[in-house]
């Protein structure tokens, strides 16, 4: 595997509750790289939220990735890497800035070429508007179940509020 391209694999779940599972992301990517002869110098994860950039795997694949521009980027799915659009924005200006070639499972990426970039910058919009429209739509079901009388708070989560008890009767203090 002398002349093979290296990369490092970035894979990013959003809880750590056991719905979700990190190791697949991971195994996916490894056996794309085996099959393309790709050479895996590391592996970065998370189990945090997309809607940060504030998450310890992302730092450290960045900080890794402007060392060694010459590594190539792989994901399962673009959307691993942000879900935010103004850090999706930083992302591609690191990512043409040092050269570094992104190889997703999901989708082409293309960063050398202004329609590449540009289906990068809608993907980008797109996982935005999946975590803006999430976040409405618990919102909604949230008031729907506090009318009902059914809400009863919840645990610090993902939208970084602690659990809150809703009195339900003049008995139940909060």
């Amino acid at each position: 595997m002398e002349n093979s391209k290296e990369v490092v694999i970035y894979a990013r779940i959003s809880t750590d509750k056991g719905e979700q599972n990190i190791n697949q992301q991971i195994d996916y990517c490894k056996n794309y790289a085996l099959r393309e002869g790709l050479n895996v110098l590391k592996v970065f994860k998370d189990e945090k939220t997309g809607k940060t950039s504030n998450r310890r795997g992302y730092e450290r694949l960045l900080a890794y990735l402007k060392d060694n521009s010459d590594v190539g980027l792989l994901v399962q799915d673009t959307d691993r890497l942000t879900r935010d659009f103004y850090d999706g924005v930083e992302l591609e200006k690191f990512l043409i800035k040092n050269s570094i070639e992104v190889i997703s499972l999901s989708d082409r990426v293309d960063m050398e070429s202004p329609n590449g970039r540009f289906m990068f910058r809608i993907k980008l919009a797109m996982n935005n508007f999946y975590v803006e429209n999430l976040i409405d739509k618990i919102r909604v079901g949230v008031a729907r179940a506090k009318a009902e009388g059914k809400y009863t708070g919840r645990k610090k989560g993902a939208l970084g509020k602690k659990k809150k008890k809703i009195a339900t009767s003049p008995n139940n203090k909060l």
